[in-house]
């Protein structure tokens, strides 16, 4: 495993392992089983960053659910333009259902709050949010709960499992801090 990486105009230093990217997956996949098995709740994947989160995370759930997708974008390089873009809307009635949307990072909010107003227009049973990393000294959304943390990061670029610079860097098994 590098220590170090270039991707880019950029170098990033080794940050998270994978090992202990599984670690915080197995911990949230075992918070979900307790408080949605049975209910057969949707999750909403955000991508393109999630997909490798999800991947990993809804393999261990080990009970009924249904998956639907959407794509946001705000991020141009290593900075969110506080702007989002649905590229793509979630398509599944959610209406009724408890939903647990995916995504791999939580920083400023921005997304999250963008995608939870879209949800709660279907009037779902429940919404809460689901990360792999949270920032939340960087969060400028007040009142944003995110009830399912991977692992809390400091106020670092990051790159790697699904979490990219510029589209790349997402294949990474581990997480690499911006240098």
């Amino acid at each position: 495993m590098n220590e170090t990486i270039n991707i880019k105009d950029k170098t990033f230093r080794l940050s998270i392992p994978e090992t202990e990217i599984q670690q915080a997956v197995e911990s949230v996949a075992l918070r979900l089983r307790k408080d949605y098995e049975g209910l057969n709740p949707i999750f909403v994947i955000v991508l393109s960053g999630a997909f490798v989160f999800a991947s990993d995370l809804l393999r261990q759930l080990h009970f009924p659910c249904k998956y639907a997708f959407t794509k946001l974008s705000s991020y141009e390089g290593v900075d969110t333009t506080g702007h989002i873009e649905e590229q793509l809307p979630v398509t599944e009635d959610v209406t009724g259902r408890h939903v647990v949307i995916i995504e791999d990072i939580v920083d400023t909010g921005y997304s999250m709050q963008f995608l939870i107003n879209r949800l709660r227009q279907q009037n779902p049973a429940s919404v809460e949010i689901c990360t792999l990393s949270h920032k939340p000294e960087k969060c400028k959304v007040e009142g944003l709960t995110v009830k399912y943390v991977g692992m809390t990061l400091p106020e670092a670029f990051i790159v790697g499992y699904g979490l990219d610079y510029d589209g790349e860097g997402r294949e990474l098994r581990s997480i690499y801090s911006l240098v």
